[in-house]
């Protein structure tokens, strides 16, 4: 073993091994993260503030003076709000954006209806919308704030006033679009005619703050009332305005600031910055082009620099006061470089990892000098105890990353199921019973979701929800989804004679699919967070789901998860409906246990004249269809519809049905 070890090529190849293994495992750490963190945060006070003559954005202030000055409590009254967007919009402001959540109506249905009549006569007024986070029976779910409707119909667009801090509870990034809706910043941009510039950032871009009292400047509630008396002529003109609750630019942490969170500056001054605040500061970043750019700091280009630099080491291993001055050296050479690329280049680079492996690898090279004796391998082993401990190995092995608070746009499919007419249900039996009887019931369920490899996202009550294609992403996700729900419903008849024998009545239940892009990650607070998906496909799979009852069948899924899966598994078209909540109308499918093809051929024929507005030659084929199944419920369903619109014929007809109820 001696001889091996004295061997300059191996020793060589081992010295390179050790760099390589640390540098990759380095930004693994979480410490070292935070560290990173802090840095970055160090190079916004490095840089300092940056004040501009004429921003393109400016903040209303919702302050103490403004409270003294016009002498109401909060909430104002509508009509105020609605006094300040005419003002704006007379002094020319080219868009309005409220981080306020107007989400109850007024004592005086007057002042909403003046709101909202304000709001569109302007046109271009952006309403704030949050992501609520509520604790349901033990479970965090993500439930979207919507404004009051008659305002948020009468708005130009809606703003998600949400931000997502990193792990340490820092905010630096935002994003363009949260879900499929924008962020108010951006909502406030694309009213304003700016989507070039949205154009050139990418969803979610690093905030360029210009410090606590630079960047957008800030005036009060008040004095945008009356920009004639208070503010210089043309203030307004041209400018983005976002308005909100704000005493001043920062707060004190200790004073429990609403709506102010911490930003890069937060560890220099102990102040919170308002909300408000931070959208315009996102704001300017997207005009500006977001010219913040993260370097990788664990790139190829890193790792050739960091092991030249360990090569430097290990040639001077023999001179320990050598390589400690070189080491200091390039450690404050990096830290220089890094600063100056922030400055002059507005190009994030943290160091870090690759210094971390540099200087354990150096430390390390420094440390193989003194193996050749017996003394020196047992100071080998005490030096290296001191920089490499043996709990180290359990850290470097963790994955923190993924406890992460945010998420990440991907294509998945959603499944809803519920059992129909449990509330009637429940009121009749024994709780023990009904306990027992879900927890056989979620335990089979879960174990079919299980097996198609799906991802158990909560239980509602009765509600399953689950997630197929996160967080493990596979390319047929829209057919295991489909397995699973088929799997479902075989499973419930297979339980359902061990409940008959209990006295409980058969149980059917009802399964919504859907197929989209949505939100997916680690959302909550970041004391309390759920692994689930948020936006629009979710909220449309969820509706699917409650049409079963209305279709009488056990499994609707929408037309994005049939194009995926329809090669796998017999369908029939049920209808095409505009579900509530949505505007553009879709194609819904009813996924079969077995195909039944006349049937099928008799009800497609019927809705085909049925969508041509051909209503008595529908009626004739659901007929048929009922003749050999009496119990179709969608037939069913149908016949009812064909007789109404018979009796009242429709003005205009496009064959697409609106449902009126989720």
């Amino acid at each position: 073993m001696a001889g091996f070890l004295r061997r300059p090529l191996l020793w060589f190849l081992l010295y390179l091994s050790l760099f390589a293994g640390l540098f990759f495992l380095a930004p693994r750490l979480s410490l070292l993260r935070t560290f990173q963190l802090l840095w970055q945060d160090a190079l916004f006070l490095l840089r300092g503030e940056e004040v501009s003559s004429r921003s393109p954005v400016v903040v209303v202030a919702i302050d103490e003076p403004s409270f003294r000055e016009i002498g109401l409590r909060w909430p104002w009254p509508r009509s105020l709000h609605a006094r300040l967007v005419s003002a704006l919009k007379k002094a020319g402001a080219r868009a309005v954006a409220f981080d306020v959540l107007f989400v109850e109506p007024s004592n005086d249905p007057a002042e909403d209806q003046l709101f909202a009549r304000t709001l569109n006569e302007t046109g271009n007024v952006v309403m704030g919308m949050a992501l609520s986070t509520v604790e349901r029976q033990g479970f965090l779910e993500t439930l979207p704030v919507w404004p009051l409707e008659s305002l948020a119909q009468a708005a130009a667009s809606l703003g998600v006033v949400n931000f997502f801090p990193d792990e340490d509870g820092v905010i630096r990034h935002a994003y363009q679009e949260v879900g499929d809706l924008p962020s108010l910043a951006a909502a406030a941009l694309m009213v304003a005619g700016e989507t070039k510039a949205l154009e050139r950032c990418p969803n979610e871009f690093l905030i360029d703050f210009k410090g606590p009292a630079g960047g957008a400047p800030v005036v009060s509630y008040y004095q945008a009332l009356s920009p004639e008396k208070y503010l210089p002529p043309g203030f307004f003109k041209d400018r983005i305005v976002l308005v909100g609750l704000a005493s001043e630019a920062a707060v004190e942490v200790n004073r429990g600031a609403v709506d102010a969170f911490p930003t890069p500056y937060f560890r220099l001054d102990r102040k919170l910055v308002f909300g408000v605040k931070i959208h315009a500061e996102s704001a300017l970043t997207l005009l500006e082009g977001c010219p913040l750019k993260a370097w990788p700091s664990a790139g190829p280009q890193n790792l050739f620099l960091f092991a030249a630099l360990s090569l430097v080491s290990l040639y001077l291993r023999r001179a320990p006061w050598r390589l400690s001055a070189w080491m200091l050296f390039v450690t404050g050479g990096l830290f220089l470089a890094s600063a100056m690329l922030f400055i002059k280049g507005q190009r994030i680079y943290t160091p870090l990892p690759g210094l971390c492996a540099f200087l354990l690898s150096s430390v390390g090279a420094g440390i193989y000098s003194f193996a050749s004796t017996a003394r020196e391998k047992a100071f080998l082993r005490k030096a290296f105890s001191l920089y490499v401990p043996a709990e180290l190995v359990e850290e470097v092995v963790k994955r923190p990353e993924l406890l992460r608070l945010g998420g990440e746009r991907r294509e998945i499919t959603i499944l809803f199921s519920d059992i129909r007419g449990f509330t009637t249900l429940s009121e009749n039996l024994d709780p023990e019973v009904l306990s027992q009887l879900l927890n056989t019931y979620f335990n089979r369920m879960t174990a079919e979701i299980f097996a198609e490899k799906g991802t158990l996202d909560k239980f509602i009550g009765d509600a399953i929800m689950a997630l197929f294609g996160a967080p493990i992403p596979f390319e047929d996700h829209a057919e295991r989804a489909c397995r699973a729900a088929l799997r479902m419903t075989r499973a419930l008849a297979e339980i359902a004679s061990s409940w008959k024998e209990a006295g409980i009545p058969s149980l059917k239940i009802g399964i919504g699919i859907n197929t989209g892009v949505a939100v997916v990650g680690n959302l909550g607070s970041e004391k309390r967070f759920d692994y689930t998906a948020i936006g629009d496909a979710v909220n449309l799979a969820s509706r699917l789901e409650g049409l079963c009852k209305l279709y009488q069948v056990s499994i609707i899924c929408s037309e994005y998860t049939f194009y995926k899966a329809k090669d796998a598994f017999p369908w029939r078209e049920l209808d095409y409906v505009r579900v509530k909540g949505k505007k553009k109308p879709i194609k819904i499918y009813e996924l079969r246990k077995e195909e039944d093809i006349l049937v099928d051929k008799l009800y497609g024929e019927g809705l085909k004249f049925y969508r041509e507005g051909r209503f008595e030659e529908a009626l004739g084929y659901f007929e048929k269809v009922l003749t050999l199944k009496p119990e179709d419920g969608p037939s069913l369903l149908m016949r009812k519809r064909c007789l109404s619109l018979m009796e009242n014929p429709p003005q205009e007809w496009t064959g697409v049905w609106e449902i009126k109820t989720k």
